[in-house]
């Protein structure tokens, strides 16, 4: 990235307009559009960002928050898309983020440490939510009384948000020297680039430089290599003599009990790790995708937690079990095209899928060892599961759409199967592996390690 860009902001159409009737004082719909248009990209820059900096950070509560709050943004940024579409005037379905937006965020956010970004996003959360309010009192109560409603509904998060990053700031690293002179530095450098920022969107014939950042190299977001790094979570060492996911006796002391099923949920972190790099990393796709992609990844977050929780109610400690990163172990720049969609159609098509057996005969057994609440939890986990495949079905060809690659959903699945077949060595030749594709139940047999269900 340049230290120096001109930014031409005439090549915009994000801009808060000025109202067109009776110089401001009143909004006529496309106005309102155009206003909705800068909240949507300012939101779904910030979910970006969140996203992108979940698997940049150290510690599993961290990684469970910036999960829930990417999520957030990303619903605020579907309200308003949704409420943008019923009006007159702009239209960005198929638009890509402005360059003013992105350049000024993804200057914000390529932070330092940990510490940083989230001052740096706490001072991006303050100007969204001074653009709500203001927007708020200029709208007519009854004739936007829709768009109010909207922007009331993303006003409600307000405070958990906020809070949120004053006490990460606040409790995280006061008694560290050079992290808060590196803080201090970083401060002053957002609040120059948002200043900048403000001054462009006010003043569409500007043509101006950015500030220089301070001289760190960037933490996140999206690292080569995932930060999670703590005792109570150690990450497996892959054994190549355990091909089948879950076979390794030495990840989990519950390997030969149907509990195993909470320990699968709570590796779940590396499944979400994984979208993140596949939520920042990919441009032209729909925005309904990235609706329903963020949905997918909280879900994986959520997924996650409700296994950590469901161990350490039954007396485990998170320390007795071995869990999975999700990076890619190559930066953005350098993974090859068909890494996000291979990626994608993997998950959605061939672990999902192959998990809901299962999960239902869990949920079976849980309930004759009187266990509901195990029970229940299974049955919220393939309600998700289910959803996520049919936004595989949906999504996976057309992400591979971007790489030229024209391809059905049924073709995916295949695909998906063989690459799968094809890393675990099971077939002696490409007509066995296709035999062995086409028998589900079988090829997820191959695929994953049946639990003992008789034994609680």
């Amino acid at each position: 990235m340049n230290e120096h860009r001109d930014v031409n902001v005439m090549d915009t159409d994000f801009v808060m307009k000025v109202s067109s009737h009776q110089e401001g004082r009143y909004y006529r719909p496309k106005d309102t559009a155009h206003a909705l248009v800068a909240l949507f990209w300012l939101e779904f820059e910030l979910s970006r960002a969140v996203f992108g900096w979940l698997p940049a950070v150290k510690e599993f509560e961290s990684k469970s928050q910036l999960g829930r709050f990417g999520y957030l943004h990303n619903q605020h940024a579907k309200y308003l898309f949704h409420r943008i579409s019923e009006l007159p005037g702009p239209s960005i379905e198929k638009q890509n983020c402005p360059s003013l937006v992105r350049e000024a965020l993804e200057r914000v956010t390529l932070a330092p440490s940990e510490q940083s970004f989230v001052t740096g996003y706490l001072i991006l959360l303050q100007h969204l939510y001074n653009e709500y309010e203001k927007l708020q009192y200029q709208l007519d109560p009854i004739l936007d009384a829709p768009t109010l409603d909207i922007l009331r509904v993303c006003m409600l998060d307000r405070q958990d948000l906020f809070k949120w990053a004053h006490d990460h700031i606040y409790f995280a690293g006061s008694d560290h020297a050079q992290l808060t002179h590196q803080t201090s530095e970083w401060r002053h450098y957002v609040n120059q680039v948002l200043q900048i920022y403000v001054y462009a969107t006010q003043n569409e014939t500007a043509s101006l430089n950015w500030p220089v950042p301070p001289a760190y190299e960037a933490a996140g977001p999206v690292p080569t290599d995932s930060a999670w790094n703590e005792e109570r979570f150690p990450i497996h060492v892959f054994d190549s003599k355990y091909k089948t996911t879950y076979a390794d006796p030495s990840m989990s002391p519950l390997h030969d009990s149907i509990k195993q099923m909470h320990y699968i949920n709570a590796t779940e972190m590396g499944a979400a790790e994984s979208l993140c790099y596949l939520y920042y990393g990919v441009q032209h796709m729909p925005k309904p995708f990235f609706f329903d992609l963020a949905r997918h990844l909280w879900d994986e977050i959520r997924h996650c937690q409700m296994g950590v929780r469901r161990l350490e109610q039954m007396g485990y400690k998170t320390s007795q079990f071995k869990y999975f990163k999700g990076s890619p172990g190559k930066g953005l720049t350098d993974l090859a095209a068909e890494w996000f969609p291979d990626m994608y159609a993997g998950l959605t098509m061939v672990a999902e899928p192959c998990s809901f057996i299962k999960k239902r005969k869990s949920a079976e057994q849980f309930w004759k060892f009187g266990d509901a609440l195990s029970a229940i939890q299974c049955e919220f986990d393939m309600a998700d599961e289910r959803m996520h495949v049919d936004f595989g079905k949906i999504w996976g060809p057309e992400l591979y759409k971007q790489i030229n690659d024209l391809i059905t959903a049924a073709e995916m699945s295949e695909r998906s199967r063989l690459r799968r077949i094809e890393q675990l060595g099971a077939a002696a030749s490409p007509e066995e592996a296709k035999k062995i594709a086409k028998n589900f139940p079988g090829f997820c047999g191959l695929s994953t390690v049946e639990l003992n269900y008789t034994t609680y």
